[in-house]
């Protein structure tokens, strides 16, 4: 199917919701209205917790692609069950709770009494986790219209696959005698405003109701920083804040987690990056048109919110220690409508100060809807640097990207290779649980997030509380598989650390979707951290 043009999707008013590739962002949280705290919340999961040997096999364990068990696999179960308490034993069958899956916790057991209300949506027998459903568009709409591609968007079909997967964690992961309980709830807050970093009254709002009326232990849905920081202000435990930096992780601990690296690691690992391949005084050799082979000159681009700017400026520190300074430093405003007139006059000032190599912490729609098309307007073919930011690195992603223009990116990614669609665990899961159904688009998201509660869930034992939580976090030994290599510890509150190097190359097939386009990756996807990072000339273009 043809791709619908630009034009089409900007005059749907969508708005700014899909900045910060809310696109990808928002996945499948950004949902149809519903009526406030619905009557579709559910208890789920009713055969309960994982018992001695219920996920070895067949229906207790997912069956997705092959992965490196890494540490969770082989790690004592016994420091696990310290952190755990009384009445908690390692699996005398097995190491990993759900044998095969990469990001598995260690196996536990366990007897007694689970404490009943250890703290605010914990009771004897469930865990309340809010989600905030959010007026506008869904993910898969917006991604239907940028790609000309059909998807699963429905209300129905989000609000099932959310359920779908708190039922397989609940069934295949011991929470002590507890399931997962779902309340959707109708928010007031705005996800555009809230993206340019306002609303922050209604996302207040939307956090008091959250932690008053529903009562929740947990909210899956903190994807943007007013509403992740408003749930902190409430003592709810939330998932999604994209990119702040460490430092503001580390002033909203407990409560504040992420699948996303904190923007501290970003700057670290991609400035240690740019530093050890592309070094002051060298060749822009990826570039096209007149710019191949020139020194290189540096751009920055990056969106104009505060948080985002303070890694932007300890990113040109990072940068100044390798001797590079960079000729130009452009911000833009998340608001999907101007896109296009700000990608304009952003392409003519990297042209006008003859920037080679845009270091691009870009957005896919953005890169998208602006940048691209208007660099090939105003016939500009710079080397475009990128961190693997907003699901960037997936493949179905930068397809739609300009491919003329993407031919020339390089830089780093935190995930692994993109898992095949219909091949995924987090597919697995969902069919396990709803065989005859088809998960919503961002199935994949949803199920990572997810997974980060319910490994807490797990870790922390029978007396849950945010503190204990925290605790069985750090505990958690770790594990690497398709979204890199995942580890918490003090001053660490988001999934992955490390990185690989890849480049763009239009031609090759996706194993994501089996179509032209993808990401092909240095050194056999070799991992790497800041402080571990490469340098010398790489095999760009031509390593697979």
């Amino acid at each position: 199917m043809k791709r619908r043009s630009v034009n089409a999707l900007v005059t749907r008013s969508y708005g700014p919701l899909v900045a910060v590739a809310l696109v990808f962002l928002m996945m499948t949280l950004a949902v149809s209205p519903a009526s406030r705290s619905t009557d579709r919340s559910l208890a789920i999961g009713a055969r309960g917790p994982a018992q001695p040997g219920a996920a070895a096999s067949g229906e207790g364990a997912a069956s997705g692609p092959a992965g490196t068990a890494g540490d969770a696999s082989t790690a004592s179960a016994g420091a696990g069950a310290a952190a755990a308490g009384g009445g908690v034993q390692p699996c005398p069958d097995r190491a990993q709770q759900v044998p095969g899956d990469p990001y598995s916790p260690p196996c536990f057991v366990f007897s007694g009494d689970n404490g009943g209300a250890t703290y605010r949506g914990v009771t004897a027998d469930s865990i309340t986790v809010a989600v905030r459903e959010l007026e506008g568009p869904t993910a898969g709409e917006i991604f239907a219209q940028l790609s000309g591609e059909p998807v699963i968007s429905s209300k129905e079909a989000i609000e099932n696959t959310v359920l779908a997967l708190a039922d397989y964690f609940s069934t295949r992961f011991n929470f002590y005698g507890r399931k997962i309980k779902i309340v959707f709830y109708k928010g007031q807050g705005v996800g555009a405003s809230e993206l340019l970093g306002g609303g922050k009254e209604a996302a207040l709002a939307d956090a008091v109701h959250v932690s008053d009326e529903i009562g929740a232990f947990a909210d899956i849905s903190g994807i943007t920083l007013p509403y992740a920081d408003a749930l902190f202000q409430q003592g709810v435990v939330n998932f999604g804040a994209p990119y702040p930096s460490r430092e503001w992780f580390v002033n909203r601990k407990p409560f504040s987690w992420s699948i996303f690296p904190d923007g501290t690691n970003v700057v670290e690992s991609s400035g240690a990056e740019v530093i050890g391949r592309q070094p002051a005084g060298s060749t822009a050799d990826y570039a096209g048109g007149d710019l191949k082979g020139k020194p290189r000159v540096y751009g920055i681009v990056a969106p104009e919110n505060q948080e985002y700017q303070e890694s932007v400026n300890r990113y040109k520190d990072i940068l100044a220690r390798g001797g590079i300074t960079p000729k130009i430093n452009l911000k833009y405003k998340l608001d999907i409508s101007s896109m296009p007139n700000q990608a304009s006059n952003i392409i003519a000032q990297l042209k006008n100060a003859g920037v080679t190599t845009v270091l691009c912490g870009c957005d896919p729609v953005m890169l998208a809807l602006g940048l691209t098309p208007k660099a090939n307007e105003q016939d500009y073919q710079p080397e475009w640097a990128t961190a693997g930011l907003a699901f960037v690195d997936q493949d179905i992603v930068s397809q739609l990207i300009d491919q003329k223009q993407w031919a020339h990116a390089f830089g780093i990614a935190y995930n692994a290779e993109s898992e095949p669609e219909g091949r995924s665990f987090p597919y697995a899961a969902f069919k396990q649980m709803r065989p005859n159904d088809e998960p919503a688009f961002g199935v994949e998201e949803l199920y990572y997030q997810m997974y980060m509660l319910a490994i807490g869930l797990q870790m922390a034992g029978p007396d849950l509380t945010p503190e204990t939580f925290e605790a069985g976090m750090f505990a958690y030994p770790g594990g690497s598989g398709p979204r890199g290599l995942w580890h918490f510890g003090p001053g660490d509150y988001t999934t992955t650390d490390d990185f690989r190097e890849i480049w763009w190359d239009p031609n090759r097939v996706s194993g994501q979707n089996n179509r032209p386009g993808a990401w092909a990756q240095l050194n056999g996807g070799r991992r790497y951290t800041a402080a571990t990072a490469p340098s010398g000339p790489a095999g760009w273009f031509t390593e697979g």
